[in-house]
């Protein structure tokens, strides 16, 4: 039986390649022999610890949220005023690294599965959730300091996150209208026009 640690590591190492092959190939097409390619097991090792392909992708999705807050919480200094916290957040999701795609990627894949699963739905509102209440947070803080010039805060984050994730889908798409730069001038203007000073 393998140490505790080694158990970790290899549930880990399985759960990155998971995602790296999801943000290349989409849940759809997502085999669990490249999987295994992917994190050098065999596809039995796979299955040791994920009895299926839906426990995999439900547990990838789970994993690379925890990455994504774990980056989030990284590129916040709780220090900052509010406007800055939001400016930070908008700028670390631009999807200009390869860390950044792959989260987003991976992403767009969990909205789209999770059109048809309710547990993959539920998912998404738990991490998801979380993402917004970062924003609402530093809304309802630059309002109450008057840095930021918004009638409902929660309306504005609503807005604010929805202007990150269409705009980011736009810039993974491809589209010639909207280049990561584009949406980070976007961006930048849009909390400028709601910005005091």
């Amino acid at each position: 039986m393998a140490r505790p640690s080694a158990v970790v590591e290899r549930r880990r190492e399985i759960l990155e390649a998971t995602c790296a092959c999801v943000a290349e190939r989409g849940f759809r097409d997502l085999r669990i022999v490249d999987v295994a390619r992917a994190a050098g097991y065999s596809t039995g090792t796979v299955h040791y610890y994920f009895d299926s392909k839906e426990a995999l992708l439900t547990e990838a999705f789970r994993f690379q949220q925890e990455q994504s807050l774990e980056r989030r919480n990284n590129l916040i200094d709780p220090a900052d005023d509010p406007v800055t916290r939001l400016r930070t957040l908008a700028r670390g999701y631009l999807p200009t690294t390869q860390e950044s795609v792959r989260a987003w990627r991976v992403w767009v894949e969990l909205w789209v599965s999770a059109l048809g699963d309710s547990s993959l739905s539920s998912l998404n509102d738990t991490y998801y959730g979380a993402w917004r209440r970062t924003v609402l947070t530093a809304v309802q803080e630059g309002k109450a300091q008057g840095l930021l010039r918004v009638g409902d805060p929660a309306m504005f984050a609503d807005v604010f996150v929805g202007m990150l994730d269409g705009l980011a889908i736009q810039v993974l798409i491809g589209s010639q209208d909207m280049t990561a730069e584009r949406m980070r001038e976007t961006c930048e203007e849009f909390l400028d026009g709601v910005t005091v000073g």
